[in-house]
């Protein structure tokens, strides 16, 4: 960058405007990439009236006022501006910033991207009220210099905020649209496997126009049912369940909207689309979240193809879409965005934005593995054995080697799990049971993905959290809309269902968490009896599919159910139906010594051995009555001391006693007997020896509680 710089700073003049020099400074990518799309400028090197006024601009001098300075710079954006957007198709404003921050180094960053740095100028406290592009990197550049940053270079002042935006503000977790580099504008997208994928797009009336239109709306932030209300004063023959679904699509379809309780707001992504109005801005998105979009792009790559065999193609993407309705609709997507086109004798063929979109598809776009739709012959119960999956299971040894570090269950608990999951090779149910905070769900996951190995461990796992009042599969398996019998209400764990049963060689673990919220033999009916008879799961009784669901599919051999329960006065028992094809796993012997944590806290060597100490002879008082504590309580324990001790209102000995107080005895309650008077008589001496008088004072409580009125419990 240092040397391109200087080249610009001291070329002559007939350099400057020579073609060469000009496709250069266009080209250049040495301040910033512009990503892995292109705009073509070739018609914009060829004016020369553009090189000159850029020459023009370069030679003047900038006013040393800096409102003066803004103006200057805006004029000279503007102007340059007029002149290039009629000779492209689209303007190409990445390039333009580079030419800019060629031309006057000191007043641009390389961040050439306008909406990552609005969202890095947001996070540095910028205030709002930028009208101009250019201006705000002269804002965000003044905002380093108020804080008394010291460069060594001027490059070093261009390229600090990019790093600022890549490790501070972009999103780098897992379900990011692009992955950033350390190199000024380098990004590629990070696509999401198919089963996580939108299915399609759906048709909104009126194209792009209708979704800026959308958009507009909520700019400055909405209620949801004003929205709701605005579409339907805009369309009012519109049903309610229409104008939702407009919004879910401006959610879920276009990245565009974001839900914060009641309010909408626009994203990122949906501000930059409604300034520009350039599909480009919602690119990512697009293509990392819909399926079939690449698809699409990539099928178009190589040449024009004929519109029967791109739907045909199509089609063979997602095997629910049985008809050619929802791939028309996508193609059609594709046209209003400006990336497919019509060629002669009814083929379609890229635009050169849609080359553009291609260009940055680096992977091989997946389809959603096939679901049979006819009914199926019903098999005979079989046992373990003769399954390719079942023969093919990786070792205990080999599923715990995947484990994370810090996990430490042991090799015979894991074992206990493996056996009783594969005891069946159709039935791999278990049930795991006992202390709550003990690492069930946990244990379940990590089984699940090392189980899998690397072989799209990502996918390998669903977790339903159970709630109170399933009395019917419908919660599970969904069901059919009662108004438009053509719509069926999918759920997460019937999606999961299917794509377990199209892909039989891999195994797809669900957890049904705190499973028995309801009554498991209401809501699993249909699984538990396929599970047994080899009969297809029945999912409804309309003979067709519907909205992509066959009316039955077989059980599939390589589905695991693994429950979690925790009995309380909120939850219900389990019946013989469950308990036949389910195998149980205790959870009740805890090893204080083993929890990972202890390597990690920051807590003092003193104060943390004795919270072990004390935490370890609890366990053991606690453990013959079962109202010890699991992995998740000593672990809230040492973030109660940590928080409590930075807060510098507590010393450690009282963050102690009320960790415990606020964690441990809430949980002690029974009725009068020997070995519950005998548990509540050690935790209260232990207390008072550990010199923790809040907890002993109120464990003095409970004991006098059991002794004198025969029950006793936290909360009276």
């Amino acid at each position: 960058m240092s040397a391109w710089l200087e080249r610009v700073a001291n070329v002559d003049r007939e350099t400057f405007l020579s073609l060469a020099f000009q496709q250069e400074l266009w080209e250049n990518e040495s301040i910033s990439a512009t990503g892995q799309g292109h705009i073509d400028v070739t018609r914009v090197l060829a004016d020369p009236r553009i090189a000159v006024e850029l020459w023009d601009l370069k030679q003047s001098e900038l006013p040393d006022d800096p409102k003066a300075r803004r103006e200057a710079l805006d004029a000279a954006w503007e102007s340059i501006v007029v002149r290039v957007r009629p000779l492209t198709k689209r303007w190409p404003r990445l390039k333009m910033y580079r030419v800019f921050a060629s031309l006057w180094p000191a007043y641009f960053t390389t961040i050439a991207h306008y909406h990552k740095l609005r969202r890095l100028a947001r996070a540095m406290g910028v205030e709002r009220g930028v009208e101009h592009r250019t201006e705000l990197h002269q804002r965000v550049l003044s905002r380093l210099d108020e804080v008394g940053m010291k460069f060594r270079s001027q490059e070093e002042r261009m390229t600090l905020p990019w790093l600022l935006y890549i490790h501070y503000v972009n999103d780098e977790s897992g379900d990011a649209t692009e992955i950033v580099g350390d190199r000024p504008g380098e990004t590629r997208l990070n696509p999401l496997p198919a089963n996580r994928r939108r299915r399609g797009m759906t048709g909104i009336g009126g194209g792009l126009a209708s979704v800026l239109g959308m958009l507009e709306f909520a700019k400055e932030g909405c209620k949801r049912e004003d929205f709701i209300a605005h579409l339907h004063a805009q369309n009012p023959t519109h049903t309610r369940a229409t104008l939702n679904t407009n919004l879910n699509c401006l959610m879920a379809e276009w990245g565009a909207v974001r839900a914060e309780g009641d309010e909408l707001r626009l994203t990122d992504r949906g501000v930059a689309l409604l300034e520009t109005g350039d599909p480009e801005e919602v690119s990512d998105w697009m293509l990392t979240r819909i399926l079939g979009f690449d698809n699409l792009l990539v099928m178009l790559r190589d040449g024009e193809k004929p519109l029967t065999q791109v739907i045909d193609e199509l089609q063979r993407v997602n095997p629910g879409w049985t008809t050619n309705f929802a791939p028309t609709v996508l193609i059609n997507w594709t046209r209003y965005l400006g990336l497919v086109e019509p060629a002669p004798g009814r083929h379609i063929k890229l635009t050169e934005s849609g080359e553009e979109w291609a260009a940055r598809i680096l992977w091989t776009p997946e389809m959603l593995a096939p679901v049979p739709t006819l009914a199926l012959a019903k098999t005979a119960p079989v046992v373990a054995g003769g399954g390719s999956l079942l023969s093919s299971l990786p070792s205990v040894e080999a599923i715990m080697s995947k484990f994370p570090k810090g996990i430490a269950f042991s090799r015979e608990l894991v074992g206990r799990l493996h056996a009783g999951l594969w005891l069946n090779q159709r039935r791999h149910f278990a049930v795991l049971t006992g202390l709550s905070g003990a690492g069930k769900t946990q244990l379940a996951r990590c089984y699940a993905e090392g189980l899998r190995d690397n072989d799209g461990a990502a996918g390998a796992f669903q977790i339903i959290p159970v709630q109170p009042g399933w009395h019917d599969p419908s919660s599970l398996l969904g069901y059919i809309n009662p108004i438009q019998n053509d719509v069926y209400v999918r759920t997460a764990f019937l999606d999961f269902l299917l794509q377990a049963h199209g892909d039989p060689d891999r195994a797809y673990t669900v957890v049904l968490d705190e499973m028995n919220l309801s009554h498991p033999e209401q809501y699993l009916a249909p699984l538990l009896s396929a599970m047994e008879t080899g009969d297809p799961i029945e999912l409804h009784a309309q003979g067709d599919e519907v909205g992509g669901v066959p009316d039955c599919i077989p059980y599939p051999e390589n589905l695991l159910l693994i429950g979690t329960v925790n009995m309380d006065e909120t939850t219900h028992g389990l019946s013989d139906k469950v308990l036949d094809r389910a195998s149980v796993i205790e959870f009740w012997d805890i090893d204080v010594d083993l929890y990972p944590g202890w390597e990690s806290n920051h807590l003092d060597d003193d104060i943390a051995k004795k919270t072990r100490d004390l935490l370890r002879d609890l366990v053991q008082h606690l453990r013959p009555v079962r109202l010890h504590f699991g992995w998740r309580t000593i672990g809230d324990v040492i973030g109660y001391i940590e928080a409590a001790v930075n807060s510098g209102v507590f010393g450690a000995n009282d963050a102690l006693d009320h960790a415990v107080y606020s964690k441990v005895l809430p949980k002690l309650r029974g009725e009068d007997s020997k070995r519950l008077r005998e548990a509540f008589d050690a935790v209260t001496k232990t207390l008072q020896d550990y010199a923790l008088h809040h907890s002993a004072g109120k464990a003095v409580e409970l004991r006098d509680d059991l002794h004198q009125l025969g029950s006793a419990r936290f909360w009276r």
